[in-house]
């Protein structure tokens, strides 16, 4: 099963502005990938760590619990779904 991870923080500029495009293409894709959020600042189980996550906004997709692709910063929704659907 494949996921997306988006981690953020709410203090965050960039992360405010990606948080719209991500709920828009979570409400297109759900039905076939699971998406979570994962705010950095109260990440209990350390999924910031144990994926690398070095800046925010950060997109990761995860199939079969093994890290596939990574990408930082905001993307547009047609950015993010292309990355979503090749990795």
């Amino acid at each position: 099963m494949k996921e997306v991870l988006k981690f953020y923080s709410n203090g965050c500029n960039p992360c405010k502005q990606y948080a719209p495009t991500f709920e828009k293409v979570k409400q297109e894709l759900s039905e076939t990938i699971n998406f979570f959020e994962v705010n950095v600042d109260e990440d209990t189980q350390s999924l910031t760590t144990e994926y690398k996550v070095k800046g925010i906004p950060c997109t990761v997709i995860v199939v079969n619990g093994l890290e596939v692709a990574k990408q930082s910063g905001s993307l547009t929704e047609e950015q993010l779904k292309q990355f979503i659907l090749i990795n």
